[in-house]
């Protein structure tokens, strides 16, 4: 079939380029990132034709223009008829498989399926029992014959005998070459057809076949001609459905083999591709083709067979005996298939994905383009032919014996593994799987994996409920499609990273699923606002690898016009700081949650900040260490406080602190963690004492706290490193048996910890700053009731366990309204669209979020959020809302409360002196 204009064979169907594109890369992925694919079902009602038209683009692009591009095989009608032959349906996938092998791919072999295949037409034998599998071996390598010219061109040589009617001379001939070039050659066939399918082979074997009769009748025989018999005994005029499925099991197993490169064949290596099977039409339920994909999808879990991708037009569903992946429409299935290219396929899920096609104008502009940008498919180019590989195989055989030359000698050589991240994402820093993916990661089986990972699910499948509700949508509808956000933020890490992912990125990704939620059921209930979709994307521990997964971002963003801006940022790093560069030059629009370093605005004009910045907070915790009775009912006299030069927040919140409370009255104690991602200190730092150890630094601060007992600790570190210190004062408790402590907002995550932190050191009297607490604002703010009763709704299971305190942590309701601020800004530029969507991407978001939302801002979950813009004076809330809160066993109290609530309630004074806030 020749190609000609491409954008005919395949319609342009709302959301056909994505399932294209999927297909394209599920085709041409390599072999190490491959896992198994679901049989992909286009169901469509009545007599429909849209999913053949689909199918037959597919069997186009495979072809290409000029020459073959991938191995497949395409059934039409005519094998539905159920007065065809058995093993017609077979014969034609085998003979297109290897009529389409690109060229100098060499020749497809399928050994164990032509064995069955002449085990299944073997004529019926007589005689005695033990001579039958005799009988069918050599009726198997008579078939062998047909395919084989080296078994054919040895039997020739071995004459006639007299059954077949030799002459004197090629009697004679036939008695003494007969055993050396038929009957031994015979003899090895069966031996060797014994061990490849019951697994007895020096090299492993098949073992497939063996699995499956031990499936079926136990213990598999020692001789696999007369296991062969019991199985297939019927023939084609046996069971239907067994015939089928051992010769799904063989051809499954050939076509995986035939995927596997081999050292010293350069043939196999140039097969690049997947083997493709395409059905136009699969008739009804008890149809030959229907049988025959009931096989197959069973067969390709069985074997988790990865060599195989197959689309099946015309069909209804194989629910009723096979459960189903369910999608609403091409674009879900693209999303899924894509998905699977980058993670892959987790097991137990179901091997079949039905997805409904129906007749409808082909008239998208955004596949018309796409099909006409790439309308074939395009497989990796090999440089050399196969003859040449041969060459370069000689020399990689010189070359492996210098490097077994260089192993004796004592040279070191360092061998690679494969990629555990399946091609999704990258091995980061720390060996951790980076980057930007859709769904859920595999996470441990710690509480707080297993939480990460019910977030991202959550996520996924709020994703999917959009596509679902826009797939049905007409072409002249006039409500907006989908965009997309990123989060951008440390996904890796454990119980014992330094920044392990139950803490604050626990806490951001619920509150992010929250608001995509409650942003979503608003715009598909009025149609007025623009749904949201999520993708997560990992940065790394402690955003080790942010540059460069920023970079992907970017690139994925110039692909997908969808994707109009990037939230997260939740800690301030010196990579984090670089990873925002790159994305500001790309011109992607990003909101903040959690981050609070002044240096964030300063890295280009497309962040937007939510929570207060680190010199307000300074001024808020100087303010309050001057005024309130933190140490026995009095005001501190000494302060000890305590940072790390190294890390980019730290060093900004012990800078502001010292700036406000007086660098005289203020003694700096700095530590550096060992295992700092970037151990250097920052330039500009807070001058103090260092103490290279943790252990040296509880000494000391029990050292002050006995010489003067109303000495106040100021925490401006990370919240994961509060809990050892907290453990080395515990070993010092007879010196200083209470310690009062002042923390900066990262203590937070301390308190969802295994222990909380009084019950680290029971002497401990805990005040730390909060970004917003919502409990605190319920009364006074329609938003952050609204918060509260939407995570209730969600993790009210949650009450009275270690993560029922994330309710009250500030992480959550900032990446609520973060949320909110860049869901607010994209309705805000459709509206400015006119109601043309195409208009609306990252630029026109970035335009609107520059010049400031329509308002000045909204009333959030963590107070008011001024959102004039750079044009309007800022990208930050100047008097954002920030508590000082009291920890204990009994949960947390507010203190001090300053800054705005609502637009018409600002906070200005706090305690019961009416102290002054810091505004």
């Amino acid at each position: 079939m020749a190609t000609g204009d491409q954008q005919s064979r395949i319609p342009a169907y709302p959301g056909v380029e994505r399932f294209v594109d999927a297909f394209d890369k599920l085709v041409v992925e390599p072999r190490r990132s491959r896992s198994r694919v679901p049989v992909v079902l286009l169901s469509e009602p009545g007599a429909g034709r849209a999913g053949r038209r689909i199918v037959t683009g597919l069997r186009s692009r495979l072809r290409g223009r000029e020459g073959r591009l991938a191995p497949h095989a395409c059934l039409d009608e005519s094998t539905a008829d159920p007065a065809a032959p058995p093993l017609d349906l077979f014969e034609q996938i085998t003979f297109q498989l290897d009529a389409t092998m690109p060229p100098g791919t060499g020749r497809l072999s399928l050994p164990s399926y032509r064995l069955l295949r002449a085990v299944v037409t073997a004529p019926a034998v007589g005689g005695l029992m033990e001579r039958r599998p005799g009988e069918l071996r050599d009726h198997c390598y008579a078939e062998h014959r047909q395919v084989s010219a080296l078994a054919r061109g040895l039997w020739w040589l071995g004459g006639r005998d007299q059954a077949n009617g030799g002459t004197l001379l090629e009697l004679l001939w036939n008695f003494i070459a007969g055993p050396l070039f038929q009957r031994l050659p015979r003899a090895l066939y069966g031996r060797r057809a014994g061990r490849r399918m019951l697994g007895r082979s020096r090299s492993g074997g098949r073992r497939w076949y063996a699995q499956w009769v031990r499936q079926q009748q136990g213990t598999p025989p020692s001789d696999f001609f007369r296991s062969a018999l019991d199985l297939v005994g019927g023939g084609p005029d046996g069971d239907p459905e067994q015939l089928d499925r051992i010769l799904v099991h063989a051809l499954l197993a050939d076509l995986e083999a035939a995927a596997r490169k081999r050292l010293f064949n350069p043939w196999r290596r140039r097969r690049v591709s997947r083997f493709v099977l395409l059905v136009e039409e699969a008739g009804p339920a008890e149809s030959r083709v229907q049988r025959f994909l009931r096989e197959l999808r069973s067969a390709m879990e069985d074997l988790r067979c990865t060599s195989v991708v197959a689309v099946a037009a015309g069909v209804r569903t194989l629910a009723s005996r096979i459960p189903d992946i369910e999608v609403p429409g091409l674009s879900a299935a693209g999303a899924d298939l894509a998905n699977i290219a980058q993670r892959g396929t987790p097991p137990g899920r179901p091997s079949g994905m039905v997805v409904p096609v129906s007749e409808g104008p082909a008239d998208d502009q955004a596949a018309t383009y796409w099909l006409g940008r790439w309308p074939t498919l395009a497989p990796p180019a090999t440089r050399w032919g196969p003859g040449a590989e041969v060459a370069m195989s000689a020399t990689a055989a010189v070359l492996a014996l210098a490097v077994i030359a260089g192993l004796v000698a004592g040279v070191p050589f360092t061998r690679v593994g494969p990629d555990p991240c399946l091609g999704s994402t990258f091995l980061g820093t720390d060996g951790q799987c980076v980057g930007v993916a859709e769904g859920s990661e595999v996470f441990g089986t710690g509480e707080s994996e297993r939480a990460v990972r019910d977030v991202l699910e959550r996520i996924e499948r709020q994703n999917r409920e959009v596509e679902k509700e826009l797939s049905g949508r007409d072409d002249d509808d006039p409500r907006p499609d989908a965009r997309t956000v990123v989060y951008f933020g440390p996904l890796s890490g454990g119980k014992d990273a330094e920044d392990a992912v139950r803490g604050g990125t626990l806490a951001e990704l619920r509150g992010l699923a929250l608001a995509q939620a409650y942003a979503n059921q608003q715009a598909l209930q009025s149609g007025e606002r623009v749904p949201l979709r999520v993708l997560a994307a990992n940065a790394g521990d402690r955003f080790q690898d942010a540059p460069a997964v920023a970079h992907r971002i970017v690139e994925l963003a110039g692909k997908d016009h969808t994707i109009v801006g990037v939230i997260g940022f939740g800690q301030s790093r010196r990579s984090t700081y670089e990873a925002m560069r790159i994305f500001d030059e790309a011109g992607l629009p990003m909101v903040g949650t959690s981050g609070t370093a002044d240096e964030l605005l300063h890295q280009g004009g497309h962040y937007y900040q939510t929570a207060p910045t680190d010199t307000r907070a300074g001024q808020v915790m100087a303010a309050f260490a001057e005024h309130v009775p933190i140490v026995d009912d009095k005001p501190a006299v000494r302060v000890r406080l305590i940072a790390d030069p190294s890390d980019a927040y730290s060093a900004s919140l012990a800078t502001a602190f010292r700036a406000a409370y007086g660098e005289q009255r203020t003694e700096s104690l700095l530590h550096t963690p060992k295992d700092a991602p970037e151990p250097s200190p920052l330039t500009g730092a807070p001058a103090g004492t260092p103490f290279p150890a943790v252990e040296d630094l509880a000494r000391e601060v029990c050292r002050a706290v006995a010489e003067e007992p109303r000495t106040a600790v100021v925490w401006a570190g990370r919240g994961s490193h509060f809990q050892l210190f907290l453990g080395e004062l515990t070993r010092d408790a007879r010196d200083c048996p209470e310690v009062s402590v002042l923390g900066g907002d990262d203590v937070t995550n301390a308190l969802t910890e295994q222990r909380r932190p009084w019950e680290v050191f029971d002497g401990l009297s805990l005040y730390y700053v909060s970004h917003g607490r919502a409990p605190a604002l319920a009364e006074v703010s329609g938003e952050a009731a609204a918060f509260l009763a939407a995570y209730d709704r969600t993790y009210g299971k949650d009450r009275g366990t270690r993560t029922g305190a994330m309710r009250q942590n500030a992480h959550v309701a900032l990446a609520w309204d973060a949320m909110r601020y860049l869901a607010e800004g994209v309705d805000q530029a459709w509206r400015g669209t006119g109601g043309h969507d195409e208009r609306l991407d990252r630029r026109l978001l970035q335009a609107v979020l520059y010049q400031g939302l329509g308002g000045g801002g909204f009333d959030g979950a963590t107070g008011r959020i001024e959102a004039h813009g750079a044009a309007g004076g800022g990208r930050v809330t100047e008097n954002k809302l920030i508590a000082v809160e009291r920890g204990g066993p009994r949960g947390a109290q507010t203190v001090l409360l300053c800054g705005m609530i609502a637009r018409d309630d600002v906070r200005r004074v706090w305690g019961p002196e009416k102290h002054t806030c810091p505004l």
